[in-house]
């Protein structure tokens, strides 16, 4: 090694600043030009098939490798280096960073909201919207970054800002402080995210107003592109046209928004490269068939401090799941051949890198593939596979000597030579002194010395003989001259200098001044610190993997049940929902998640022979059988934003692209009996977003989990909040702030609706000679949406209190020629059921809700019952994550108050409910043909006594409440085994963090901001 270092101040001294002098770069002085080579040999060198090339050499010159083979024939004006079996791999590559750019930093948000762009110039009508951005422009080489990075064992960095959702370009650069980073490539690819970064604009506020503005923007962009008459310069729009033959990169911030990115990259035909949050392992089944690439972090939780049982009753099970599965998502992606490469973003220190891709590797992860990760992989992710990413002959001399296998505890990165240029990162002493020595100080004092820990962080103690106090010993080691330094039993500073008498360190010697006098010492090795072990890259056995649920949380599932059994339910009291209403001691079969059939002793042998020795018969003597709760208005299972409150009209945004399947209060509606629910977009808006109507199918996916062909809905909203009335003092600047206001959006959106409409049909009407020669309309998330209302393809829910209001909006549908479907809340309709009746439109309520802010000063609890009574649809909903729990006993308020009957009263939460949705045809009523929604019950569902013991979704078992039980049993345990491993991490003294109760916002109509 000392040879080494010696060659190699003799070619930096010989070769600094002159191997990338360009010819247009004028020089001070006279020019130094070398052309000399480097042979690294005796070493073993990572080849581009995961095989290592033992005694190999490598041969590089200036910034190319020249060589690499078993034997090379050295130039003669080469200088050599001998590895002494040294470990040589390809530099690794990060793919997502904002190295050297600098921060963006958000302007002093005005106490008014910014509703318009303050930018100046052609650019989009959004500031969160930044695709002319490159980062090349902005770029300020950073070398103390570099030197972290290279640190790590990064040689090529690609960066970009990252502020905004369309970020605009990336660079990529050679991590080279002589040339102050060099750009491999200006731009090396084109940058989204689902975070709106520093803009103060109002818009959007909410995930999915973000989905939608990028969706918006693509669209635009591909209007842009296609229509060369247009007049308009955009420089926006040009530079994602521009760069969409770039690599596409998406940063998000969830497993399940990898699956929103991926569709959306679906919709507009872009293969998106995603960075993920490293939790991919929750849908990793998912993930998988999106065929999405990714880049992921290995940001790996800390131990949270459960010495306090009583704290650790805080501490939800999902937080200790993800602290135990970190470890093993690398080797879940690998195994389900997903391709990754691993980023070093998002860890709390760069000392962490190693020691959590080992980790993974302990855990299962493949060592082969860990290198792949972060050389080839990166390097085809961004098509330089060419120059970099693996050692073979013409490629960029970007690489790194390791003293031993990489990855393993033994491993240190020793130097990272970029751009064929030596970066030392570790120094080794030539000699191994750890080890326990017994050291005698003039043949009167006699020292036991312990020296132990890394080659490049020995850590000593020194103790006198028979004595258990130790002292810290500092040790100094160079070539083989050695110094010691410590505090003898007096507290006096003791100095002791000497020599290793050979390689082996087994005797040191020499002199120490001790009272004014210099005596001799001496030091044996009696034993070494570490001993002989097995090659230290061989594979350990992996840990046993923990067992993942779905989701994985308390009550998650760890199975999904099989659909299309039989189950013939005998002797239950069924409430249909049909002609027959209630019947008692009745057979219902069901099969393939379909109703057969509902009779009186149901003879399986006669009437079902093929499915007589299949079927599953369970007797509900006792109990009653109903179709499954269906909710109108709920707001549960929603990521990221109830509401898009950044403009008046957001008919763009839609609660289906950010359905959130991890949601606790899935389970414990389903718990109530609750099948189906609509979850609608808030009430901050006149016109807010489009509604998603799901099955409470715990444990699925977020697309598997909606419920298919079904119509469109969309929320509309009146009264306070739209027009901001308690929003604060400084929320006067977006319209409407009025009541009237409120009516002329409703105008205005319909009228722009029906321009859109016109100007489609103009257009579709040309010849395609004409089309050339004409500009198309812009296609418009927002007016194609008020334009399916006008087509009564999308129909409206309305937020609504007041008679009046109601009454305009009904006035606002007649006029133009559609119908509202639904007015929910309408705690003001007893007032106007007449009117409703005759405009057809629903009313989904609730009944004793009342007086919580002043336009519901009028709510009396007769509401429902009054409605029902003049004809008109109605239901009752929840609107709140708790009601939806206990709507069987929302409905037996219909009874209560008003005197409607158990059977038209169960009605209002399954099958008008039902109606409202355009769902009847197959949900709400228990009839042959029908899906099978069913819920079992301990009582009559309208008692506060009933207990829902078992819900089926399409024919399948979701809830039981006796599993349900098990399951808690299940989790308890779970719960102690992670906090005792746990404990093993604080007792090692690990880095720990303080249990804080996590707050879960549960949405209702009027939550704002939750980006």
């Amino acid at each position: 090694m000392r040879k080494l270092k010696l060659l190699l101040l003799y070619f930096i001294a010989f070769s600094f600043g002159t191997l990338y002098s360009q010819e247009w770069k004028p020089v001070n002085g006279t020019k130094n030009v070398s052309n000399h080579y480097t042979l690294f040999k005796n070493a073993n060198i990572y080849q581009a098939d995961g095989t290592y090339l033992s005694d190999g050499q490598l041969l590089i010159r200036k910034n190319k490798i020249e060589a690499i083979s078993k034997t090379i024939e050295a130039p003669k004006n080469t200088i050599v280096v001998d590895l002494q079996g040294k470990f040589i791999y390809p530099s690794f590559i990060e793919l997502h960073a904002d190295f050297s750019i600098p921060k963006v930093k958000a302007e002093s948000r005005s106490s008014k909201p910014q509703i318009e762009s303050s930018k100046i110039g052609p650019y989009y009508w959004n500031e969160a919207v930044k695709p002319e951005v490159n980062a090349f422009e902005i770029l300020q080489y950073d070398q103390k970054a570099a030197e972290k990075y290279r640190k790590m064992g990064f040689g090529t960095i690609l960066t970009h800002q990252k502020d905004g959702i369309i970020r605009g370009t990336s660079s990529l650069l050679n991590l080279d402080d002589q040339e102050k980073g060099r750009v491999i490539k200006e731009k090396a690819s084109f940058h989204y995210s689902f975070y709106k970064g520093s803009s103060q604009q109002s818009y959007p506020s909410s995930l999915m107003g973000i989905i939608a503005l990028i969706k918006q923007t693509l669209y635009d962009a591909k209007w842009y592109e296609e229509n060369p008459l247009k007049t308009d310069f955009n420089a926006s729009l040009k530079a994602i046209n521009d760069y969409k033959g770039l690599p596409q990169f998406f940063d998000v911030e969830s497993e399940l928004s990898i699956l929103r990115a991926a569709k959306i990259g679906k919709e507009f035909n872009i293969p998106f490269i995603i960075k993920g949050n490293g939790e991919e392992y929750k849908r990793i089944k998912e993930i998988q068939k999106t065929g999405v690439r990714l880049i992921v972090p290995i940001n790996f939780p800390i131990a949270y401090d459960v010495s306090d049982p009583f704290l650790n009753r805080q501490l939800p099970l999902s937080k200790l799941k993800e602290w135990e599965m970190a470890a093993f998502n690398l080797r879940l992606l690998a195994q389900a051949y997903i391709p990754f490469t691993i980023t070093s973003q998002d860890l709390e220190s760069e000392k962490d890198f190693y020691s959590n891709i080992t980790k993974t590797i302990e855990n299962g992860f493949n060592r082969k593939k860990a290198i792949e990760s972060l050389t080839s992989i990166p390097a085809s992710f961004i098509g330089i596979e060419k120059e970099l990413g693996s050692l073979e002959k013409n490629k960029l001399a970007n690489f790194l000597i390791f003293s031993d296998t990489v990855f393993t505890a033994k491993s240190i990165l020793l130097e990272n030579w970029v751009d064929g240029k030596q970066n030392i990162i570790n120094e080794l002493p030539e000699i191994d002194i750890r080890g326990v020595y017994s050291l005698n100080i003039n043949k009167t004092l006699q020292y036991d010395i312990e020296i132990k820990g890394e080659l490049n962080h020995l850590k000593s103690t020194i103790a006198l003989k028979n004595e258990t106090e130790k002292k810290k010993l500092n040790v100094k080691l160079q070539g083989n001259r050695v110094n010691l330094y410590f505090q003898n039993d007096k507290n006096e500073s003791m100095e002791l200098i000497g020599s290793v008498n050979d390689r082996e360190s087994r005797i040191w010697f020499g002199k120490a001044l001790i009272e004014n006098e210099w005596v001799s010492w001496g030091a044996i090795r009696k034993k070494l610190d570490f001993e002989k072990q097995s090659d230290s890259a061989k594979v350990k056995e992996p840990r046993i993997m923990p067992t993942i649920n779905f989701p994985n949380m308390a009550y998650g599932t760890d199975s999904f049940p099989k659909a299309g059994k039989a189950l013939l339910f005998r002797n239950a009291t069924i409430w249909t929902n049909e002609k027959d209403g209630i019947v008692k001691n009745y057979d219902l079969l069901i099969n393939e998640g379909k109703i057969l059939m509902l009779g009186y002793k149901i003879n399986m042998e006669v009437m079902f022979p093929k499915l007589a020795n299949k079927v599953q018969e369970i007797d509900l003597k006792g109990k009653h059988l109903t179709s499954g709760i269906i909710d109108e208005h709920s707001h549960i299972a929603i990521s990221r934003g109830v509401n898009e409150s950044g403009q008046a009209v957001t008919a763009e945004v839609s609660i289906g692209d950010v359905v959130n399947s991890d949601d606790i209060n899935i389970y414990r509606q389903l718990a109530g009996g609750v099948t189906t629910s609509q979850l609608l977009h808030g009430s901050a808006n006149p016109i807010g977003g489009q509604s998603a109507i799901i099955k409470l199918r715990w444990g699925k996916s977020p697309e598997d989990m909606k419920v298919a062909g079904v119509d469109g809905f969309i929320k509309f909203a009146l009264g306070e909040n739209v027009k901001q009335s308690n929003w604060g003092d400084h929320n006067t600047v977006r319209f409407p702030q009025t009541r009237m206001g409120v009516e002329q959006v409703f105008y205005d959106a319909f009228y722009r609706a029906k321009e859109y409409k016109a100007d489609w049909q103009l257009y579709n009407a040309k010849s395609a000679k004409d089309k050339k020669k004409a500009i198309a309309p812009r296609y418009d998330l927002e007016l194609n949406t008020l334009a399916e209302i006008l087509d009564s393809n999308r129909f409206i829910t309305c937020h609504s209190y007041i008679q009046s209001e109601i009454n305009m909006l009904m006035h606002v549908a007649d006029s133009m020629k559609f119908r509202v479907n639904t007015f929910t809340h309408i705690l003001e309709g007893y007032k106007v059921a007449d009117k409703m009746k005759k405009h057809g439109v629903a009313a989904s309520t609730f009944s004793d809700w009342w007086a919580y802010k002043f336009e519901v000063n009028d709510a009396i609890p007769y509401n429902g019952a009054i409605l029902h009574k003049q004809g008109v649809l109605t239901g009752f909903n929840s609107d709140d994550a708790e009601m939806g729990r206990r709507l069987n006993q929302e409905a037996a308020k219909a009874v209560k108050y008003g005197g409607v009957s158990e059977v038209e009263a169960w009605k209002f939460v399954t099958l008008n409910p039902a109606k409202m949705l355009h769902l009847d045809d197959r949900l709400g009523s228990i009839k042959a043909g029908k899906v099978a929604d069913l819920v079992i019950w301990s009582h009559n569902p309208l008692s506060i006594y009933a207990i829902a013991e078992q819900v089926y979704i399409d024919g399948i078992l979701y809830f039981d409440l006796q599993k349900s039980k098990e399951l808690e049993v299940r989790d308890l345990k779970e719960r102690e085994r992670i906090i005792d491993l746990m404990l093993l991490e604080n007792k090692k003294g690990k880095p720990k963090q303080e249990i804080s109760k996590e707050e879960k916002l549960l949405y209702e109509c009027e939550t704002l901001n939750d980006l």
